[in-house]
């Protein structure tokens, strides 16, 4: 269990299994990661800030910039609320990301937020194209994960998340989504792409870094809410390039990532 102003939630240990799968394909479905109660009001509050259909404030945004902000609204301020400033802690969450990783390292928080990929033909709802995480953080030296909650109902047709298997084996492509045509021959005679996984509240994904990862538009009826964190290895060094997550905070090339703002959430010397 995880504490945090009075608030608790129960992130469940990952299994053997799941590690060895994670292993082989870059990535893993965890059923029941967290449990169905506080799921459903981690939900609640993200539909505070994005309203029931996800439409909320929408009017008052300003047109997308980067191509990704056309995939889905996101808020990176939820770790302000009780509730997820409890996950984004989580020892658990943290113990699990060591073990994915390989070794029981300590883990670091670097960001994470709420999301709403809205229905229908909405800016907000468009396909994710496919894609490596690696490119946006060059600022970490090191391999890191992303899990991935789903924290309402996430059927196929609702831009549910597909994974190329194996793909973390193949390094970093870069820009692979803008150069898909010349790189997909590759791709797919070494990788297979999953079917788009289906969630129940609370299952999850996590993904490696490396692994090329994307969806189809929303075509259910209703938005596709959930909520991911980019975890990485507390001992992991900043390499000095430019981020809008790590520029002004003072930090020195191949010094450590350490700054209020990147908590290290799980560290096996403490309990």
């Amino acid at each position: 269990m995880v504490a945090g102003a009075g608030v608790e939630i129960q992130v469940r240990p990952v299994t053997d299994a799941e590690i060895a799968f994670f292993f082989e394909h870059g990535w893993v479905k965890l059923p029941a990661l967290i449990d169905p109660q506080c799921t459903a009001i981690l939900l609640e509050r993200a539909q505070r800030t994005f309203g029931v259909d996800g439409r909320k404030g929408l009017e008052q945004e300003t047109p997308a910039t980067e191509y990704w902000q056309t995939w889905f609204r996101s808020n990176s301020d939820c770790g302000r609320d009780d509730y997820y400033a409890a996950l984004r802690t989580s020892r658990e969450l943290g113990r699990n990301a060591a073990r994915l990783l390989g070794r029981d390292s300590s883990i670091r928080m670097m960001m994470d937020a709420t999301m709403a990929k809205l229905p229908g033909h909405s800016s907000k709802g468009n396909g994710t194209d496919f894609h490596q995480d690696t490119p946006g953080h060059m600022y970490l030296e090191a391999n890191f994960l992303t899990p991935w909650i789903a924290l309402d109902k996430v059927d196929q047709d609702m831009g549910a998340m597909q994974f190329y298997s194996g793909s973390h084996k193949l390094g970093n492509l870069g820009q692979v989504g803008a150069l898909w045509e010349e790189w997909a021959p590759y791709i797919e005679r070494f990788c297979t792409l999953s079917e788009p996984i289906a969630l129940q509240p609370g299952d999850a994904t996590v993904h490696a870094n490396g692994t090329i990862h994307g969806t189809a538009p929303n075509r259910g009826q209703r938005p596709r809410w959930s909520w991911a964190g980019v975890l990485v290895p507390g001992d992991a060094r900043y390499t000095g390039a430019q981020s809008e997550y790590t520029d002004g905070r003072g930090m020195k090339a191949y010094g450590p990532l350490d700054h209020p703002d990147f908590p290290v959430i799980y560290d096996p010397h403490k309990q």
